[in-house]
């Protein structure tokens, strides 16, 4: 009886560990462009991510080292 009960347990974290797998596969794949409509320099990313997401309705932003503000959507 305790070595099908062990069975089953090892066979319920193989399934889970192949479902999390799956789901890292399937990921969208993200790409960042130079936000169109931010204006000055970008020193700080919150305003940057803010920008992105509610003037320019993409996923996020955030200030690299040219201090410009580049948004990240989905490819």
């Amino acid at each position: 009886m305790e070595k099908k009960s062990l069975a089953g347990l090892c066979f319920l974290f193989l399934v889970l560990f192949v479902a999390q797998e799956c789901v890292l596969q399937t990921e969208a794949k993200t790409c960042e462009n130079l936000a169109d409509t931010y204006r000055g320099p970008c020193f700080t990313t919150g305003s940057c991510d803010d920008h992105c997401k509610n003037k320019e309705h993409l996923l996020s932003g955030r200030c690299r080292d040219d201090f410009r503000c580049w948004c990240t959507r989905n490819c």
